[in-house]
């Protein structure tokens, strides 16, 4: 009982774990925007959608990362072990992510595991989806906060075993055998000695690597069955979980024997979605064994819907091109090229091994062995450090750490209990929220519904009022003022459609300008570019943006187009950053006159558009560029409010 509650507290991988298995009970599409935006501090956005959502455990994990609401460390790792998973996300802004955000802890008293574990994941995430010089980097700073804590403390012997991983992967690309499985097996008896499940595990999972090189096929099957042996004793798998099942399968596989045991391990891999495409190198190796008339071969095609070999290498290319990292995607490529080879494509087989030399070059660039060499120089020299401290210090602290475990342990009991109990109120509370705000919800739309069906029914008694008007000016006035009537119906209606609250920018302001189009019959003659790059807005800044583009874009058509032959039309909205963003629309009509000026300006028009835009706290500019550009530059708002 009282290691498992000390491994609960060492890492992070349960509760990880946990979230990711909260993340099936919510809208998958609408949580990886809600992470998206988070990474990218669009928090004006986040701050509408994460409303919307169930209050769950990961939700306010967000909503204090969010809020900066002093989150944890623990909800960072789980944020970002999250938001690295998810599809077109690239490691790279993660990283920047984590090293922006996130500062070291400054209690000097006592490690923060999950600081470690956090950095840990960094580290190993840098090795296999960028470089290992970014990796270096980050293992530097990971091993430097782990220094400045007692080295016989159990919990800096557990960071310090966890940390050590990088080593043994470095030693392996240098295929320094002796020194990595000696350090390995080290490790291993530590972890034993600890009675740590997860980091047995580890080590088992890297002491695989180095039975594969001495070709001690045997012990590599043994230690990999065994892994998978301790992955069942625990509540939630570890992280090597899969590819322990990856080693399982290659060994087999190569071994030619246990098919069944294979075709159990396919199945699992291919079973589940988030591991689906690390499967496809491994059921080409598989095919490369079989013969052509073998109806676990058809099976295969059966599953894949192909026909034969070189479609199914085709289709697994298709599915990892743009997915699978790098080193994942060389591995569907070269098994591959031997699948086609084993079955008498040679000509498919020999071009799909030159692709696996064109992706190694990409992969392993000549820094790979500056960074080897400047690692080689490090280690050096924190071997010697560790032989002085060994030497210079002596401490009796056994007492002291056993006393720190039995508190940490109660510690943790308590808060067990008192965790438990606000759950269940906590249960309570959301199953009252929830229907609250499915109402809310619901009378929101509605009113949203009613305020766009009164604008329509105003713009079309102003429309039947138009037709009884002789007078052009008076006309005009009321032609503008139907348009800009449908142009705030167009934003409601919108807000109708869309479950989050948000309006689509650029869906909206292609929509606006096709209505002005056709107020003005000039379709045909105007050449119009819309440029917005996908943004979301709220009503407080969509309504009068959108009253602005129209009040713009109508004003182009009775000035700038009136007497131009192929009139064209740009508009562009692009965020500059903190909540700014900038709103240009370029006309190639005759422009403005050089004394012109928008804040003089007596039309009615241009007066609105002014107003508008100190409603968005921004500024406006209006000058000649080869016909007349308008430039605005507002702030959204999140960012109104913290003006505010």
């Amino acid at each position: 009982m009282k290691d498992s509650l000390v491994s609960l507290l060492c890492f992070f991988i349960i509760s990880v774990s946990l979230s990711s298995q909260e993340k099936l009970y919510l809208n998958d599409s609408v949580l990886h925007k809600i992470e998206t935006f988070i990474l990218k501090d669009q928090l004006d956005s986040v701050s509408v959608l994460i409303a919307k959502q169930k209050q769950t455990p990961y939700i306010e994990v967000l909503k204090r990362i969010y809020r900066k609401d002093n989150p944890s460390y623990s909800d960072y790792y789980k944020f970002v072990s999250n938001v690295a998973n998810s599809p077109g996300v690239s490691y790279g802004d993660v990283s920047n992510y984590i090293n922006k955000t996130i500062n070291t802890p400054q209690n000097y008293n006592k490690i923060n595991l999950d600081y470690v574990t956090l950095k840990w994941s960094q580290v190993s995430k840098l090795r296999d989806e960028a470089t290992i010089e970014e990796a270096n980097t980050e293992q530097d700073k990971l091993e430097a906060y782990i220094k400045r804590f007692n080295p016989n403390d159990v919990n800096t012997i557990k960071a310090n075993l966890l940390a050590s991983t990088h080593q043994l992967v470095l030693l392996q690309i240098q295929n320094d055998v002796k020194r990595g499985k000696a350090l390995c097996l080290e490790n291993l008896k530590k972890a034993d000695e600890l009675g740590d499940t997860r980091l047995k595990i580890i080590f088992l999972y890297h002491l695989c690597d180095y039975y594969i090189i001495e070709g001690k096929l045997t012990e590599y099957i043994q230690a990999s069955e065994q892994s998978l042996e301790l992955e069942n004793t625990l509540p939630t798998k570890t992280s090597y979980y899969i590819g322990t099942i990856i080693h399982l399968l290659d060994a087999y596989i190569y071994k030619g024997s246990n098919k069944k045991r294979v075709e159990e391990l396919l199945s699992l891999l291919y079973s589940k979605q988030d591991t689906r495409q690390l499967s496809y190198s491994l059921y080409a190796k598989y095919i490369s064994t079989l013969g052509a008339d073998s109806s676990k071969l058809q099976s295969v095609f059966k599953q894949f819907e192909v026909s034969s070999v070189l479609e199914f290498c085709k289709k697994i290319e298709s599915l990892g091109e743009n997915t699978l990292n790098p080193n994942d995607f060389f591995h569907v490529l070269n098994e591959s090229s031997r699948a086609l080879a084993s079955h008498g494509f040679l000509n498919e087989a020999i071009r799909y091994k030159d692709k696996c030399i064109v992706l190694t070059r990409k992969i392993y660039s000549e820094d790979l062995s500056q960074s080897l060499s400047s690692f080689k120089t490090k280690q050096a020299v924190k071997a010697k450090e560790v032989e002085i401290e060994r030497v210079t210090e002596r401490s009796n602290l056994y007492i002291v750490i056993a006393t720190l475990v039995a508190s940490l342990l109660l510690i943790t009991f308590v808060f067990l209990i008192r965790k438990r109990k606000q759950s269940r109120l906590l249960e309570i509370k959301n199953s009252q929220i929830n229907q609250a705000l499915k109402e809310k919800e619901l009378l929101v739309k509605e009113v949203h519904h009613r305020v766009k069906n009164n604008f329509q029914i105003i713009a079309s008694l102003l429309e039947l009022q138009a037709k009884s008007i002789t007078d052009e000016k008076a006309l005009a006035f009321a032609n503008e003022s139907k348009n800009r009537l449908k142009s705030m119906a167009l934003i409601h209606q919108k807000l109708y459609q869309d479950k989050e609250g948000l309006i689509n920018f650029d869906q909206y302001i292609r929509q606006l300008i096709n209505e002005v189009s056709a107020l003005h019959n000039s379709k045909d003659k105007v050449d119009i570019h819309i440029f917005t790059n996908n943004l979301f807005f709220d009503i407080d800044t969509a309504l009068p943006l959108g009253l602005i583009v129209n009040e713009l874009v109508t004003n182009a058509y009775k000035y700038a187009f009136s007497n131009t032959i192929n009139g064209v039309l740009h508009i562009t909205i692009n965020k500059i950053n903190n909540g700014k963003y900038k709103l240009t629309v370029l006309d190639n009509g005759p422009g403005i006159p050089n004394e012109y000026s928008a804040k003089s300006s007596e039309g009615f028009g241009l007066n609105l558009v002014n107003r508008l835009v100190k409603q968005l706290n921004g500024t406006l500019s209006i000058y000649n560029n080869n016909g007349t550009c308008i430039e605005i530059v507002f702030q959204d708002k999140n960012a109104r409010k913290t003006i505010d």
